[in-house]
């Protein structure tokens, strides 16, 4: 399933280190589009680096 423009939003935020709000970063990390390391950084995944391209698996 496509990903929703405020979807696509928050993992462009999270790519550009913009803050965003923890229902939206959970969100990310529950769909596996990122990872939250131990200091509490999130970084894109993989499948969250393919969605920002646009070529979501």
């Amino acid at each position: 399933m496509p990903l929703t423009q405020e979807q696509l939003r928050i993992l462009q935020d999270i790519h550009a280190t913009t803050p965003v709000s923890e229902a939206e970063a959970n969100w990310a990390v529950r769909e596996n589009y990122a990872a939250q390391g131990e200091d509490g950084d999130l970084a894109l995944s993989q499948k969250g680096l393919k969605a920002i391209d646009g070529s979501e698996a």
